[in-house]
């Protein structure tokens, strides 16, 4: 390789490792603070979505504010997750983590300062745009550390760093639905915001030690050409792995929707809701937690297709979940599956995605999921009223259900 070449070769993120180094068996010490960065990060969105949907609906604003305001969190990601990706791959994660937890705090304060629904779409806007660089900045980070090593080890790792959002997911809800009811919207945000303070200690004082960007080893005149987004669905499994992902994204969408307006319209407190959220998000956090088991004993996409099996079969009961305990039971059993589906999709992501451009593939995989975040929440607030909830959630499962003959050719694949 010449010298030229080197120097416009992508960047790719990696950490160091010795010849046939043994797979560990204990906790990657850098996964401790990745985790505690997410949940704390999180949590202003998490909480903020609760918080932000409930203050519109008490101002009299209508539904299809409050689905445009949800929307509001994946705007800017949708346009900027590519940029982002490639990002992370030349420069390395540090510095897209600080810029983007630095976002996240400002955003986090602005309905603290100015208690308004103009507020709370900036808001959403910001939380949005800086959670998803911390994000794909620590997927990135995360994925290289199993480079080289074992499917196992990659999905384990992936397994314990998503412990971070579910417990957020839970915890910012709840949290935020009990000061609501007890101190007041502003209290709620106020929370958040310092929360966010806590994300912002970590990554500037904890993660001194992240390796930056190395060059990658692409070779030849390729490298020094930049390459297209599309050129990462030549592929057959990256293109069954992101129309997956796609469908999975709906359907999250969909839920995380759906549940502010259908509590609102059966009369359930702030509580209430809040604590419906959080049973969800302590699915996600208990499938999660077993990643490590079951790593051991399936194969991502198996664990992938039975994942998609229980969204569709969710989704299908849902509309006859009347009393609150039902809908709190499908809500736990719905973030099993999601809990289930992202750490395995992460892992696939990362063996295939084509060397030096992993960041970039996690970028797609963004762009595609905050897109379905701008357009799901949208479509349902202009559906809900003439179509009500029913039919929505029903062609929630028939989207997922397409994707299950994907995902058994994945299974049929990998097993050979």
């Amino acid at each position: 390789m010449s010298p030229l070449t080197t120097r416009v070769a992508h960047a790719q993120f990696r950490l160091p490792r010795r010849d046939n180094e043994p797979v560990p068996k204990r906790f990657p010490p850098l996964l401790l603070p990745l985790i505690l960065i997410t949940l704390t990060g999180h949590m202003a969105m998490s909480g903020g979505r609760v918080s932000g949907s409930l203050y519109a609906l008490s101002t009299g604003s209508p539904e299809f504010v409050v689905g445009l305001f949800m929307a509001m969190f994946s705007v800017l990601p949708t346009l900027a997750a590519m940029s982002i990706g490639r990002w992370v791959d030349r420069i390395g994660a540090l510095p897209v983590m600080r810029f983007g937890v630095l976002a996240v705090l400002v955003g986090a304060t602005m309905p603290v300062i100015w208690l308004s629904v103009p507020a709370l779409f900036l808001m959403a806007v910001l939380i949005g745009f800086g959670f998803n660089a911390m994000s794909v900045a620590g997927q990135h980070t995360v994925g290289a550390m199993a480079h080289g090593r074992s499917a196992e080890q990659r999905l384990r790792n992936f397994g314990w760093y998503a412990l971070g959002h579910s417990a957020s997911s839970a915890l910012g809800p709840f949290i935020s639905g009990l000061l609501i009811d007890h101190a007041g919207f502003r209290m709620a945000f106020a929370t958040m915001a310092g929360v966010t303070c806590i994300a912002c200690w970590l990554v500037f004082k904890k993660l001194g030690a992240l390796p930056a960007a190395v060059k990658s080893e692409a070779a030849g005149d390729d490298a020094a050409r930049p390459q297209a987004w599309h050129d990462l669905l030549a592929a057959p499994e990256m293109r069954r792995i992101y129309y997956t992902s796609m469908t999975l994204s709906c359907c999250w969408d969909l839920f995380i929707v759906m549940l502010p307006v259908l509590g609102t319209r059966l009369g359930f407190s702030a509580s209430i809701i809040g604590t419906v959220f959080s049973l969800f998000a302590l699915g996600t956090f208990v499938s999660r937690a077993l990643m490590p088991w079951l790593s051991t004993r399936f194969r991502e996409w198996q664990i992938m297709r039975a994942a998609m099996a229980m969204i569709a079969l969710v989704f299908v009961v849902l509309p006859w979940a009347g009393a609150a305990v039902v809908f709190m039971l499908l809500g736990f059993l719905f973030g099993n599956a999601i809990g289930f589906s992202q750490p395995n999709m992460l892992s696939l992501l990362h063996a295939a995605a084509p060397t030096g451009r992993g960041g970039e593939a996690l970028g797609l995989r963004s762009l595609i999921g905050n897109g379905s975040s701008v357009l799901v929440p949208i479509a349902f607030g202009l559906g809900v009223g003439p179509l009500g909830v029913a039919p929505l959630l029903w062609a929630g499962a028939a989207l997922i259900s397409s994707a299950l003959p994907a995902a058994h050719r994945g299974v049929r694949q990998h097993s050979r």
